[in-house]
């Protein structure tokens, strides 16, 4: 049997592969990043997805007949269905009551008139106020018509969700506001938050 006694001097190091410890840690960045990709577009339904709701749900859009206008009164919210079957939320208080801080609430009137503004189609009828003697009146669609008021109704945005349902956005709404003086042109139109 022969013995060989090797030298420190005889002894090769082991080869290194140059960036081998690197390569195999992209390779394994690559991997997830890959993996997280097909995840997303596996559970991606883009507009098919259901979306959280925002906004209060005002039962099925249908219960609504056309050309009605029906009131809300826990939410503080008119709904009018539009003879072409759209729908207008309205805020039940007027621009004049919430810049001055007040809390006559609005109404609506089957009998009332909106003066010389063109009424709505196939509705009759129209909001009103009356607060302490003063009486302001707005067609169906919060179109200000008349009175010791100013500027439309507020309006949240409404949609109807897959299920068929109405839905009320009262997290803002579009307002009318005053610029400077309450009460006194030229008024702004802005997004307000919610109702109180």
């Amino acid at each position: 049997m022969t013995e060989t006694n090797a030298t420190p001097q005889d002894a090769t190091p082991p080869k290194r592969r140059p960036m081998g410890c690197l390569l195999r840690a992209l390779i394994a960045v690559a991997g997830v990043v890959v993996l997280v990709i097909a995840i997303g577009f596996a559970f991606d339904q883009g507009d098919n997805a259901d979306q959280p709701q925002h906004g209060y749900d005002a039962g099925p859009a249908d219960a609504y007949a056309r050309g009605t206008v029906n009131y809300l009164e826990a939410q503080h919210i008119f709904v009018t269905r539009l003879p072409d079957g759209g729908f207008v939320a309205l805020y039940d208080l007027s621009t004049r009551q919430q810049e001055l801080g007040g809390d006559c609430r609005l109404q609506f009137q089957d009998t009332a008139g909106v003066g010389t503004l063109d009424p709505l189609p196939g509705i009759t009828g129209a909001i009103v106020e009356e607060c302490n003697g003063i009486r302001a009146v707005w067609r169906a669609d919060g179109t200000y018509a008349f009175g010791a008021d100013y500027g439309d109704l507020d309006r949240f945005g409404t949609s109807v969700d897959a299920a068929g349902h109405l839905v009320i956005d009262t997290d803002s709404r579009s307002c009318t506001r005053s610029r400077g003086v309450i009460g006194v042109k030229p008024y702004d139109q802005r997004r307000c938050e919610g109702s109180r």
